[in-house]
């Protein structure tokens, strides 16, 4: 299946891809080394081909998307014996320096390959980039080999220039232009056909920035999953939430991926309850790293003392974690806090803490490779995000019998605690419920918090990479199958359409021509200017279909608002858009809507008996 607006020529009009650019021949495998490694590595949980790792970028420091990413690809190595590539398209990166940080971090092992389309289209590691901002608005990137010879030139023009917004020019060692695009998308589709050339490959795409593009790229031997990370939604409302907005057009559209993959089952099943299920929706946790040795005794660990392991951003919200420190200690409670972790919002949490007088109580210890084995050493660690999708830290915390005091928030830490069991959960934002339950854990009998680190230790035996990786082959099985379905041409017309609000509920009715016996009919309505975006699948029964929404979804959505009703058809693995109205639904009751038609047929009786035409409007 094309991608959407690639395939072009280069500069003699023939056919090419990123692979005949700047000698990018180099690229297409891993080193013999790289793959003598994995050559040895047993188990063939994960299906044969290719595994790539898609993310817009390798941030420093990196937060907990990438460290998952990196810790999944190590897994898929050591226990499938399967190389990854992991793919970037950040313009600004470094490379040489992220490699090295990698390597030293134990975060990069021989079986993976950091790529970058900027990189590559450079020849290789080394070169550089030079900017140049117009006084016109425009913008000029030069990427340079490392011999200092022009590979790349990427123009950005003036909104008011005429044209292409976007040229994007790539020179061979000679300085002749063998290929352009005018959008950067199509640069990285022909990039990505460089790489795979016509071999097997999964594709999973981690950043929701790289899965804008990635639902856009389709080629018949590559099999493309997304995993979600985060909540999909705005605030703590669920199943029936508003979109976040950079969430939205890529949730518009899960059925162009042949697997969705949530962290947990309660994402999941809300995704399905508020959008509908394509059939390609699942749920793998995060693995987690084995501990090494024996964790510390209940006993040797000092019950007031936590640990927090987070990047230090708003989201976050480690300022609530300092302030359940705070007022512990004012009831007599002596905790301390370790806190794991840089970020933006560093230095107003030191200020806080100084602010406060918890200097003696609260320290920062900064970004360390390995800060995950500090949790063998205390006794409870706080979760206080604003959202998830399931923490990686709050697992690696359980596995060494870490107590957490998480807020229930969407998603993760009611999915992995057994509030009382394993944990503790209070309501999100709860900061007076925080410090109940952490003052709890410290005071708690040592036999009863024994008790409860040996249940968080074998709850987080879930999380083992063995299982995660299993998890993976059958999720990229299933999403091979689909992807591989053959597509028979489909051509459906939304012939009628009516949305009728009553007692409550919205009712959505139609009639379409061309619907295939056994098809299934994608309905979908957007409220007007708020973001309340509702879908469900409906079977087409001789061209007619109905939704009847529930009272939770018409309240989401909105009965007397316009609305905007897409409406697709699905059969055999192909989906077309049928059509799409967008009205006020009717508000009439029944009794009105008959008596309405009742006098239309009057009318038109009394027009024929005084021998007027009948109208054809």
């Amino acid at each position: 299946m094309p991608h959407d607006g690639t395939g072009g020529t280069g500069a003699t009009g023939s056919p090419c891809n990123a692979a005949g650019v700047a000698s990018l021949g180099w690229m297409a495998g891993g080193t013999s080394e790289a793959r003598r490694h994995v050559a040895t590595a047993a188990g063939s949980a994960l299906p044969d081909g290719r595994q790539l790792a898609v993310t817009w970028g390798i941030p420093e420091p990196f937060g907990g998307m990438t460290s998952a990413l990196l810790h999944r690809s190590r897994a898929f190595v050591r226990l499938a014996g399967r190389e990854v590539d992991v793919v970037t398209f950040d313009p600004s990166a470094d490379l040489d320096a992220a490699r090295d940080r990698l390597v030293d971090a134990g975060e990069l092992i021989p079986g993976i390959r950091l790529r970058n389309v900027w990189e590559d289209l450079r020849g290789g590691p080394g070169g550089s980039s030079v900017t140049t901002r117009g006084a016109d608005g425009g913008l000029l990137v030069e990427h340079l080999r490392a011999d200092g010879s022009l590979a790349v030139r990427d123009e950005r023009f003036p909104a008011s220039a005429e044209g292409p917004a976007r040229l994007i020019t790539a020179h061979d060692g000679e300085g002749t232009v063998v290929r352009q695009w005018t959008r950067a998308w199509d640069c990285y589709a022909d990039w990505l056909d460089g790489m795979v050339g016509d071999e097997r490959a999964y594709a999973i795409t981690d950043s929701k920035t790289a899965a804008e593009f990635m639902t856009r790229y389709r080629r018949p031997n590559v099999v493309s999953l997304h995993l979600v990370h985060n909540s999909h939604l705005v605030g703590p409302a669920r199943p029936w939430g508003v979109l976040r907005p950079s969430r939205r057009r890529v949730f518009a559209h899960l059925e162009r991926f042949d697997g969705v993959v949530f962290l947990t089952e309660r994402q999941r099943a809300d995704a399905a309850t508020l959008l509908g299920d394509p059939g390609n929706l699942a749920a793998v946790p995060n693995g987690i790293d084995p501990v090494v040795g024996e964790p510390d005794a209940d006993a040797e660990r000092d019950p007031a003392a936590g640990v927090v392991l987070a990047r230090l951003t708003t989201r976050k919200r480690v300022d609530h974690a300092i302030e359940v420190v705070r007022r512990c200690r004012d009831r007599g409670v002596p905790a301390t806090l370790v806190v794991y972790g840089d970020g933006p919002d560093a230095a107003a949490l030191r200020r806080r803490v100084d602010d406060a007088g918890l200097g003696d109580a609260v320290t920062f210890a900064g970004h360390r490779a390995g800060a995950a084995d500090a949790f063998a050493h205390a006794s409870w660690t706080l979760v206080t995000s604003t959202f998830e999708g399931s923490p990686l830290a709050l697992a690696e915390a359980m596995a060494r019998g870490c107590l957490p005091v998480a807020y229930d928030i969407p998603y993760g830490p009611a999915d992995l605690i057994a509030d009382g069991v394993d944990g503790l959960l209070v309501p999100d934002g709860d900061l007076d419920g925080a410090v109940d339950a952490l003052a709890r854990i410290v005071t708690m009998p040592s036999d009863e918090r024994a008790r409860m680190r040996e249940a968080a230790r074998a709850t987080a035996a879930r999380h083992d990479d063995a299982h995660v990786v299993a998890a993976w082959g059958g999720v990229q099985r299933d999403a091979a199958a689909r992807h591989d379905r053959p597509a028979p041409p489909l051509e459906v017309e939304l012939e009628r359409l009516r949305m009728r609000f009553r007692r409550g509920r919205l009712r959505v009715s139609m009639t379409l021509r061309g619907a295939p016996r056994g098809a299934s009919v994608v309905i979908t309505m957007r409220r007007q200017g708020r973001g309340a975006m509702v879908r469900a699948r409906r079977p087409a029964r001789d061209g007619r279909a109905v939704w009847r929404l529930g009272e939770q979804a018409t309240s989401f959505v909105g009965g007397r608002h316009p609305l905007t009703c897409i409406v697709e058809v699905e059969h055999d693995g192909t989906l077309v858009e049928a059509g799409r109205v967008t009205a006020y639904p009717d508000t009439r009751s029944v009794a009105r809507r008959a008596a309405r038609r009742l006098r239309g047929r009057l009318g038109r009786l009394g027009r024929l008996g005084r021998g007027q035409p009948r109208s054809t409007a």
